[in-house]
C-alpha cells in the first residue's frame, strides 16, 4: 500500500501552518484549517500528479525538487515569528512554484478555495504561496531519503491518486479540473491560431489575386504595344522590300517614306503602350492609396477604440483610493510611472507599459528581492480603478531552449498576477501570456539588448 502525502502533510505541516498563517492574515484557524486541508493541498498535489504524469515531467519535477531540502519544515512557528520579510521571502519562492504546477490556472484555484472555506482571494492566494514550498520541501524530503530516481518518483506519485480524490470536497476532483483545464486552454489556442491562420490565408490569397490581376494587365499591355509597334515595322518592311525590287530609282524616293513610316509605327507602337501602362500604373496606386487609406482608417479605429476603452477603464474612480495615490511616489520610468502620465495626459497612447524595475531570479519565476515594490505601486492603481482590466506579457531574450523560454515568460507573468492578487486585485481582472523571445525590443547579440528583451509588459484589456 503506498504511503499517504496528504495525511503526512496534516501531520507535519497543516497544523503548525493554519495557527502561524492565521494570525498573519488575521483570519480564523479553522477557516485556514479547511482551506489547506480540503482546497489547497490536494490541488498543488493533483496537479503535481499531472505534471509528474510522463516521463518528461517528472524529470522536469525532480530537478525541481532537488532545490527545496525540507528546511522550510522544521520551524514552521518560527518562521512566522520572525516577521514579515521571513513570510514574504516564503511566499516569493511560492510564486515561482504555483507557476510551475498550476500554469495559468493559479486565478482559478484562488477563487475556488477562498469560497471553500469562506476566506478573501487575497487569503487563499497567500496560502496558496505558504503551502507550495511546504509540498514541495516534504516531497523532495521523501525522494532525496528514499533515493527515489525518475521512475520511483512516478510510482509514488501515480499511488496518490485515490488519496486527492478522498481530501477534496465532494464534486471536486482536483485531478479532472487541472487536466480539463488544460486541455480547454489548449483547445481555446489552438481555435484561435486557426482563426487567424484562416484570416490570413484569406487575405494573402486577396493580395495575391490583386497583384496577379496587375501583373497580368502589365503584360497585355506590354505585348499590344510590342504587336502593333511590330505591325508597323512588319509593313514598312514590306514596302521597303517591294521597292528593291522595283530598282534603286525608286528605292530614292521611298526611302524617306519607309523611314517615316518606321517613325511612325515606333511612336504610336510606344504612346499607345506607354499610354496603357500609364492607366496600368494608375490603377495600381489607386489600388495602393485605397489599401493605405483603409489600413489608415483602421489605425484610427483602434486607436479610437483604445482611446474608449481606457475612458471606460478608468472613468468609474473610488475617490478614497485615488486619494491615496496621491502619497505614492513612483520610481522614474516604473510601470505605475506611466500608467499615471496616461491617465493625466488625457489617454494618449496605446496603453501598453513595460516593468523597468522588475527583476526574477535567474532561470527562474521568483521575484527578485524589493523589485515587487513595482507590482505593488501598480496594484494601488488597480484599487484605485477597480474597473481596469489588464493583459501581463512575458518575455525573454533569444538564449536557450525556445519552448522553455515560453514556459518561462509565461511563469513570470503569472507571477506578477499572483502578487497583484495578494495585494486584493480580483484574479479575474488579470490574463497572463508567455511570448518566450518573440517580439525583440533590443538587440539579443548584446548584453545590454539582451536585458531589455528580458521583460514584463502590461496593456490594457476590455
Amino acid at each position: 500500500m503506498s504511503i499517504n502525502l496528504l495525511d503526512m502533510l496534516k501531520d507535519q505541516v497543516t497544523g503548525s501552518l493554519a495557527q502561524g498563517a492565521a494570525g498573519f492574515l488575521g483570519e480564523s484557524e479553522s477557516g485556514i484549517t479547511k482551506a489547506l486541508g480540503e482546497g489547497i493541498f490536494p490541488s498543488l498535489l493533483g496537479s503535481m500528479l499531472n505534471k509528474g504524469g510522463t516521463e518528461e515531467g517528472a524529470t522536469g519535477l525532480l530537478n525541481a525538487l532537488k532545490d527545496h531540502d525540507g528546511g522550510v519544515l522544521d520551524n514552521i512557528g518560527g518562521l512566522f515569528g520572525g516577521g514579515s520579510d521571513a513570510v514574504a521571502g516564503l511566499m516569493n519562492g511560492g510564486s515561482g512554484i504555483l507557476s510551475m504546477l498550476l500554469g495559468n490556472q493559479v486565478g482559478n484555484i484562488v477563487d475556488m478555495v477562498a469560497k471553500l472555506a469562506g476566506l478573501k482571494g487575497s487569503t487563499a492566494s497567500s496560502l496558496l504561496k505558504m503551502a507550495a514550498p511546504m509540498l514541495m520541501g516534504m516531497v523532495g524530503k521523501h525522494v532525496r531519503k528514499n533515493g527515489l530516481g525518475v521512475s520511483g518518483l512516478m510510482d509514488l506519485l501515480s499511488g496518490q491518486k485515490e488519496h486527492v480524490k478522498a481530501a477534496a470536497p465532494s464534486g471536486w476532483n482536483p485531478l479532472d479540473m487541472l487536466s480539463g483545464a488544460v486541455g480547454s486552454v489548449t483547445g481555446a489556442a489552438g481555435a484561435v491560431v486557426g482563426g487567424a491562420g484562416d484570416v490570413v490565408g484569406a487575405a494573402a490569397d486577396k493580395v495575391g489575386d490583386a497583384a496577379r490581376g496587375t501583373v497580368d494587365a502589365g503584360k497585355k499591355v506590354v505585348s499590344g504595344a510590342a504587336d502593333l509597334a511590330g505591325k508597323g515595322v512588319n509593313a514598312a518592311g514590306d514596302v521597303a522590300g517591294g521597292a528593291v525590287k522595283t530598282g534603286g530609282s525608286i528605292l530614292r524616293w521611298l526611302l524617306p517614306i519607309f523611314l517615316l513610316l518606321m517613325g511612325l509605327a515606333w511612336f504610336f507602337g510606344f504612346k499607345t503602350g506607354c499610354n496603357a501602362v500609364d492607366s496600368t500604373v494608375d490603377k495600381a496606386n489607386d489600388l495602393t492609396e485605397t489599401v493605405v487609406e483603409g489600413a489608415g482608417d483602421v489605425v484610427g479605429d483602434v486607436a479610437s477604440g483604445a482611446m474608449d476603452m481606457a475612458k471606460g477603464a478608468f472613468g468609474a474612480v473610488n475617490e478614497a483610493a485615488k486619494a491615496a495615490l496621491d502619497g505614492v511616489e513612483w520610481a522614474a520610468g516604473s510601470v505605475g510611472s506611466q500608467m499615471m502620465d496616461f491617465i493625466d495626459n488625457g489617454f494618449e497612447g496605446d496603453g501598453r507599459f513595460t516593468f523597468n524595475n522588475l527583476t526574477f531570479d535567474s532561470g527562474s519565476a521568483a521575484i527578485s528581492g524589493e523589485t515587487g515594490l513595482e507590482v505593488d505601486n501598480l496594484a494601488k492603481i488597480l484599487m484605485a480603478y477597480p474597473d481596469a482590466k489588464l493583459n501581463i506579457e512575458g518575455y525573454t531574450d533569444n538564449t536557450g531552449d525556445a519552448a522553455a523560454n515560453v514556459e518561462l515568460s509565461k511563469a513570470r507573468a503569472e507571477a506578477v498576477k499572483a502578487r497583484l492578487a495578494v495585494a486584493g486585485i480580483d484574479g479575474a481582472r488579470i490574463t497572463t501570456v508567455g511570448y518566450g523571445a518573440d517580439n525583440p525590443v533590443a538587440d539579443n547579440a548584446t548584453p545590454e539588448g539582451r536585458a531589455k528583451n528580458r521583460r514584463i509588459e502590461v496593456t490594457l484589456a476590455k
